[in-house]
């Protein structure tokens, strides 16, 4: 009679546990407003994630390879044909990059999507090359355990919006008409009916390709006007003269982010919001810097999407074009290691052809990454900030979005030598050299009046290198001796395992 009272008292108090579970879920469910969405905490998984890829493709690339110069949108989109395009292969040049997490530029600039739509036929599969780029990326992505990250730009979409706007209203607007009249017709703003298709397609492809992190870029916030809020001896002011902001009403980017964020509890994951500075209220979710980085290290972690081409000409600049040379394997790298270490993370633009396979240039950097990060990549994944994001003559002279892009990529730091760069995981602290030292390097930051107190440093190893090293610390610094030979083409890691 005692083992069937126990019994049932287990089996209550777990009916108890599984009842309150459900109402943790239902009280957990986020509001559409800030206050509520603020309580959302970036995925633990995302802090570890370093490096990640996604692709501009569409009839931009096919505009930017076409001989006539005067080729529509609508022209380009019944040229795109995509006939190399393949998930598979797709994804195996992410992987040989290095990259931990990947995804597609899901909608761009247009009324088209680069999903299989049911809200409208203005989709890649109806449209240009008639495959669901979204939906076979994320299935190869997932079966390869890699997270998935979807880019939504929309732009002034409203111009050229095609489609059916929502299933309620079957509002038609024809491509080839002027369709300014819904960019007005809410009292001189932008029409409800433009932001509930706006909402109406973003939430189909969530849905349906449940996708871990969202990346919102222009026609979100604002940013695509530029910063709006300078920098005043007062403070953030508006500026004198026109105030105006192009960006979805807040209303609807907390319905959106709400959306997410509960179908995220719903799918049982943790997801992540990620956008452009000041284009949401702070806290929500990550911000981005555009092609840009920051100065120093930052208290909260975030993201900069970063051009592999450099900006020779602007036009649709994020889409493949030849005349845009690609940033050496060198270079990015050096960006990957000093916005690790200022606790960021690195995006990086690989852009395809407009047949959807990828330019020679481009898989040469990429395979040069993946090398890299091959021997070193335990000081860049699942790492974080130091005290110190490091020491040396070079910093960031041109912080924020597009600061890296300008003057074809020439503001980006050249390092030197002199510049070292600290990650850390656990017991051991990561010392990033930026440039070969030759026979030695003194890294001052790591001297014994410092933070490494006396007895500290238990071992040091260069990541690559069978060589055994000699090093000695004083208060000036700790001096380490190099072998002759590289173990790698770029930055050089030195380990140091602390007691």
């Amino acid at each position: 009679m005692k083992k069937n009272i126990h019994l049932l008292t287990v089996l209550f108090l777990l009916g108890f546990n599984v009842e309150l579970s459900s109402q943790e879920k239902k009280e957990n469910k986020y509001k559409a407003n800030w206050s509520s969405l603020r309580k959302h905490k970036s995925p633990d998984w995302l802090y570890d994630m370093k490096f990640g890829i996604y692709c501009h493709w569409g009839p931009q690339t096919v505009q930017l390879a076409s001989d006539d110069k005067e080729i529509t949108r609508l022209e380009a989109i019944e040229q795109w044909e995509g006939k190399k395009f393949n998930s598979k292969k797709w994804v195996d040049l992410f992987q040989s990059a290095g990259a931990q997490f990947a995804g597609p530029v899901a909608w761009h600039g247009s009324g088209l999507v680069n999903w299989d739509s049911n809200l409208t036929d203005w989709n890649s599969v109806k449209k240009g090359p008639k495959v669901d780029i979204y939906g076979s990326l994320s299935k190869e992505l997932r079966e390869r355990g890699m997270p998935v990250i979807s880019s939504f730009h929309t732009g002034n979409f409203w111009e050229r919006m095609w489609g059916t706007l929502s299933q309620k209203n079957s509002v038609y607007i024809n491509p080839y008409e002027d369709n300014s009249i819904y960019a007005t017709s809410n009292e001189g703003r932008i029409s409800n009916e433009i932001f509930n298709a706006w909402f109406d397609r973003i939430t189909e492809a969530v849905n349906k390709y449940e996708p871990d992190i969202i990346w919102f870029d222009t026609g979100f916030g604002g940013t695509v006007k530029g910063e709006l809020l300078k920098w005043t001896e007062k403070g953030r002011l508006l500026p004198e003269g026109n105030n105006e902001l192009i960006s979805a009403p807040e209303k609807y980017q907390q319905k959106m982010i709400s959306h997410f964020f509960n179908k995220g509890i719903e799918w049982g994951k943790d997801v992540e919001v990620i956008y452009k500075t000041h284009d949401i209220p702070v806290g929500i979710g990550m911000r981005d810097v555009e092609d840009g980085n920051l100065i120093g290290l930052q208290y909260d972690s975030w993201m900069a999407d970063v051009n592999m081409q450099r900006h020779f000409t602007w036009n649709s600049n994020w889409f493949y074009n030849p005349v845009n040379k690609v940033k050496s394997a060198g270079t990015l790298i050096d960006m990957l290691i000093d916005m690790t270490s200022k606790n960021g993370r690195m995006l990086l633009n690989v852009p395809p052809m407009a047949d959807g396979s990828f330019a020679p240039e481009v898989k040469k950097e990429l395979y040069a990454m993946g090398n890299w990060l091959k021997i070193n990549k335990e000081a860049i994944y699942n790492t974080m900030p130091w005290v110190f994001f490091g020491e040396g003559p070079t910093e960031v002279t041109n912080p924020g979005h597009h600061g890296q892009g300008k003057e074809h990529g020439e503001l980006i730091p050249k390092y030197t030598a002199e510049d070292i760069r600290f990650t850390q995981n656990g017991r051991n602290l990561y010392a990033i050299c930026m440039d070969w030292p030759g026979k030695e390097v003194l890294i001052r930051t790591l001297g014994s009046m410092g933070k490494l107190y006396p007895r500290d440093i238990k071992s040091i190893s260069l990541l690559g290198s069978t060589a055994k090293l000699s090093w000695q610390q004083t208060g000036v610094g700790l001096v380490v001796q190099f072998p002759k030979e590289k173990p790698c083409d770029f930055a050089y890691v030195l380990k140091i395992e602390r007691n």
